[in-house]
């Protein structure tokens, strides 16, 4: 399948390059860039009218005079199947990136280029919207010049020009200069300095320069005891490869070795990553009756569920339990950054460990589907300089062993299907403070089995009531390292 994919684009973009060139004047200057960018977009067409998921709904052909780039071939093609529901494209996961660059970041677990901290926008103590520090990796340059959690942002390159504005319906002003400012400083700069307040009034100036670094999927990991109960609570904030696997075997068998006998998962700001990682962490949680059952299967577009039975894909999995740790009761603290392998992890369990699982916060992102990297403009195996993207269109869907899925409007937390309670994140209180509103009502549960009755209430309250167009910068997703088609 593969070899007959890339032997379809090669002849598609060669097509396409000589047509270019074919109908250029001899005194007509060639925009080389142009030519290829055409060629891609044809390319990317080619990709997804055989891997994509809904791909009986996308046209035969494709236009590339007028979606004359890769991108606008993919944000056309994307755009088409609308979800009945919302009435809006349900495709919102699919993305071009640069070569090799994400695959490298999840598989590997190495951060390249940034600054390794992330905001979001809250009320402050004067009642005025700022940008507040909601998680930072140890090893980056924010990690290692001692930014955390809990600090807000007074400064950015000198300016105070920091506050975003918010519109009517309550969304962040993109073109306010607050907003204008920490786009610029965080995601497009290579050296910025910010002035940060901490809790106790205190400011610290901070010059950062981006840079690569190991990930830290576990920001934190602690055991509080309620009621005779042992509650082990873990941050976990993204499926990394094998570094993440290493940091979750290490977090789960301290809590064994110590005697937890619940756990709280903490996925609140994680948008998934990889679908191996994933399995892992299942496996390490799962009760034991799951062992040897299913854990999830793919679901494919029509000619891909035909070439997967020819070719005798394996494409349902089953847990695979090695360690003896089951606790009784998981509570998972979610919000709507939390997508897709998170998701997965949540849904996989599910039948095996009903009324045994809670949400706690807000509304998840909904990503039941994910996607494999597939070369655009380039061959895997080239030796000479590589051009072009890694396309990720979504090419598969996940089912429970419950045949349970399609969450495309998120997990919402206190309903039938997700039991469980609506809590709010605040970005003022450190990890692991049990007055934190979500991590307060999960030990709630564990000790008492029930959640608390009233609502916290403190400064820098990060809710529904301003929503953040950041979460763009930032990867959500479920990509599959581990069966490669």
């Amino acid at each position: 399948m593969n070899n007959f994919i890339k032997n379809l684009q090669l002849a598609v973009v060669l097509l396409a390059i000589i047509v270019a060139i074919s109908s250029c004047k001899k005194d007509d200057p060639v925009d080389q860039e142009a030519i290829k960018e055409k060629a891609w977009a044809l390319e990317v067409h080619d990709v997804m009218s055989q891997l994509y998921l809904w791909n009986n709904i996308l046209p035969t052909t494709l236009d590339n005079n007028k979606y004359n780039t890769a991108q606008k071939a993919l944000d056309y093609l994307s755009s088409i199947k609308i979800n009945s529901a919302t009435m809006e494209p349900i495709d919102k996961y699919s993305f071009l990136d640069k070569i090799g660059n994400l695959s490298g970041e999840i598989g590997e677990g190495t951060a390249s280029g940034d600054f390794g901290f992330m905001v979001t926008a809250a009320l402050n103590a004067s009642n005025t919207v700022s940008f507040y520090v909601n998680y930072v990796y140890k090893n980056s340059p924010a990690g290692k010049a001692g930014v955390e959690r809990t600090f807000e942002i007074t400064k950015i390159n000198g300016s105070t020009s920091v506050h975003p504005g918010v519109t009517s319906s309550g969304y962040l002003d993109t073109s306010s200069a607050g907003y204008i400012n920490m786009v610029n400083a965080l995601f497009y700069s290579s050296n910025s300095t910010f002035s940060m307040k901490k809790p106790n009034g205190t400011t610290i100036d901070v010059a950062l320069t981006a840079a690569s670094y190991q990930i830290n999927s576990v920001l934190m990991d602690s055991i509080y005891t309620v009621n005779n109960k042992k509650a082990g609570y873990i941050v976990f904030n993204e499926f990394l490869g094998e570094p993440s696997q290493i940091e979750l075997a290490k977090t789960i068998n301290r809590f064994e070795a110590n005697g937890v006998t619940d756990l709280i998962i903490d996925l609140r700001y994680n948008g998934g990553g990889s679908v191996a990682t994933c399995e892992y962490f299942c496996n390490l949680i799962a009760p034991a009756s799951a062992h040897g059952n299913v854990m999830y299967r793919y679901n494919f577009n029509s000619l891909l569920t035909q070439y997967a039975i020819q070719e005798k894909w394996e494409t349902s999995f089953n847990f695979n339990k090695t360690n003896s740790f089951s606790p009784n009761s998981i509570c998972f603290i979610v919000s709507d950054n939390t997508a897709s392998a998170s998701e997965l992890l949540i849904n996989n369990l599910l039948p095996y460990m009903q009324g045994k699982i809670q949400l706690i916060g807000s509304t998840t992102y909904g990503k039941p589907c994910g996607f494999w990297g597939e070369p655009i403009g380039y061959d895997e195996d080239q030796t000479t300089t590589k051009e072009g993207y890694d396309l990720y269109a979504v090419s598969f869907e996940t089912r429970n062993a419950l045949n349970e899925g399609g969450y495309y409007q998120g997990m919402e937390p206190g309903t039938s299907t997700y039991p469980g309670k609506i809590a709010n994140d605040y970005v003022s209180i450190p990890w692991g403070n049990i007055s934190d509103d979500c991590l307060a009502n999960a030990l709630s549960y564990i000790g008492t089995g029930a959640f608390k009755t009233n609502a916290m209430k403190a400064k820098g309250m990060s809710g529904s009531s301003i929503t953040s167009k950041l979460n763009q910068f930032k990867f959500n997703g479920m990509i599959d390292f581990s069966h490669k088609f």
